[in-house]
């Protein structure tokens, strides 16, 4: 029995390419929404984790199509699972920000 080889030596760069884009974009949203004006403010802030799902989303299913072609799986959701992670923190990160402006 072999051991499973990557069918792209690249995956890797693939992974952390797609992890930092996501985290880059998510937290950019959430920054330039915390110093934007209160309407554009909860859009960008409420943008900003849902981003961050979709590129978890992405990544679970790159995973399954690996994962179908007998690739290397495992790295894929790994990552999926550090962006799910983040998009956790971002949600809780943000929705003091959205409760505040709807008390003022």
């Amino acid at each position: 029995m072999t051991s499973p080889t990557p069918q792209n030596s690249n995956d890797f760069r693939a992974i952390v390419i797609h992890v930092a884009i996501t985290v880059v974009l998510g937290l950019g949203l959430l920054l330039i929404g915390l110093a934007a004006s209160e309407s554009v403010q909860n859009v960008l802030v409420i943008a900003s984790p849902v981003v961050v799902m979709i590129g978890a989303i992405a990544m679970l299913v790159r995973a399954y199509r690996v994962w179908k072609s007998g690739g290397r799986w495992q790295m894929w959701q790994g990552g999926a699972w550090f962006l799910l992670v983040f998009f956790i923190v971002m949600l809780f990160n943000s929705a003091p920000v959205l409760f505040e402006s709807n008390t003022e």
